[in-house]
């Protein structure tokens, strides 16, 4: 239940009814809807790690508090919510409806709002006394926030937008398109996590996310991806299987994995699986490695691409991850480094083209699809 604004009248009206008297629903409904509070959309925590200098040491330097844990889920945009009407009654339960785009409004219960993008938004609320619903006016925010997008998934962990961030020339890495998350049912698999989406999980990834494709990264062998047969979101949802090994901790260099990257970047340069999510079992090391070398390939510089891959370090993983992990000479962060050309994209690309073997056409779609 979310937090409500009338702490004294509901006590009065939940003893009224207690006692058996008879509601009193009101004829006319007047509301003042207050700005939405945008101070931050990170937990304190997260905002501490934004705010190094050096976040590869601060990690290092606080081990022992991110093995314990449990998560840290971003902070809700509020909407403060002021009701008059004719009879002083208290209301049930107030909804938010809220959309960029008319094909797409979403609804919450209470007055807490996550995962919104960078843009304009529209928003009224919805009162409900007794089977009567009255509805405010309709009031409009531009919403402006630092990356990550992190995302609130319930049940699921280590979610977050691969878009949002500024890249070269003025450019923009779109939001609302791709995901990355820890995975999306729980298995028997001794490196499983806790992470899968409840009913209410499943209604964001569909209903406000708009999830389309889920690419599952986990091996097909050994129970690792529970032998799912469709996707954990629902039975619409098209699930594109790349199984890939992480014991070479460079994926992109094990010749196992090569058909599956090819496949995960064919059904990224395909705008119809859009917006879609992909992940492995923590969202860490191929989910990392993955979204490492698209960001570089869209744009996003080094500070930028490793941040987002520390980021994960806030999650319940059940063991913390560094920058030594993939910078070392024989992981990717130095194979893309090594690659011809003068920008990082251009680097990134000629490293998935010579190391993966994937058509240079894909790639440049990929980047026509996300860029803005």
């Amino acid at each position: 239940m979310k937090k409500q604004l009338f702490l004294l009248p509901i006590i009065i009206s939940l003893s009224a009814l207690s006692c058996g008297t008879k509601r009193a629903i009101p004829n006319t409904v007047t509301f003042e809807l207050d700005d939405i509070n945008f101070s931050s959309r990170h937990s304190d925590l997260q905002n501490t790690l934004l705010n190094q200098e050096d976040p590869s040491t601060y990690i290092k330097n606080n081990i022992s508090y991110f093995l314990q844990n449990d998560g840290e889920k971003p902070k809700p945009y509020v909407l403060d919510i002021k009701e008059t009407n004719d009879t002083g009654d208290i209301p049930d339960y107030f909804e938010v409806e809220y959309y960029q785009s008319e094909n797409n409004k979403y609804r919450v219960r209470g007055n807490e709002l996550y995962n919104l993008m960078n843009g304009q938004y529209h928003y009224r609320v919805h009162s409900y006394h007794g089977d009567k619903e009255f509805i405010s006016e309709e009031k409009s925010v531009s919403v402006t926030s630092s990356n990550p997008r992190n995302i609130f998934i319930e049940g699921v962990v280590n979610a977050r937008d691969l878009g949002g961030w500024n890249i070269v020339e003025g450019k923009t890495f779109k939001q609302g398109l791709i995901y990355r998350t820890a995975q999306f049912n729980k298995t028997n698999y001794s490196g499983s996590i806790d992470s899968a989406p409840t009913e209410n999980g499943k209604r964001t990834l569909l209903n406000e996310l708009n999830i389309k494709t889920d690419i599952d990264l986990r091996l097909t062998r050994g129970g690792e991806n529970g032998g799912i047969t469709k996707s954990p979101i629902s039975d619409n949802t098209k699930l594109v299987k790349c199984p890939m090994s992480y014991l070479n901790k460079n994926i992109f260099t094990n010749e196992e994995n090569k058909q599956s990257i090819q496949l995960f970047f064919s059904t990224l340069a395909d705008i119809n699986n859009y917006p879609l999510a992909f992940h492995c079992v923590r969202g860490t090391d191929r989910t990392g490695a993955l979204a490492y070398a698209l960001g570089a390939l869209v744009g996003m510089n080094e500070d930028d691409l490793m941040m987002d891959y520390l980021f994960s370090n806030l999650a319940p993983i059940k063991s913390p991850i560094y920058e030594e992990t993939i910078s070392g000479e024989e992981f990717y962060v130095q194979g893309i480094r090594n690659s011809e050309g003068t920008t990082l994209s251009e680097k990134a690309k000629n490293y998935l083209m010579t190391t993966c073997e994937i058509e240079e056409t894909t790639l440049d779609t990929i980047i026509d699809i996300l860029v803005d």
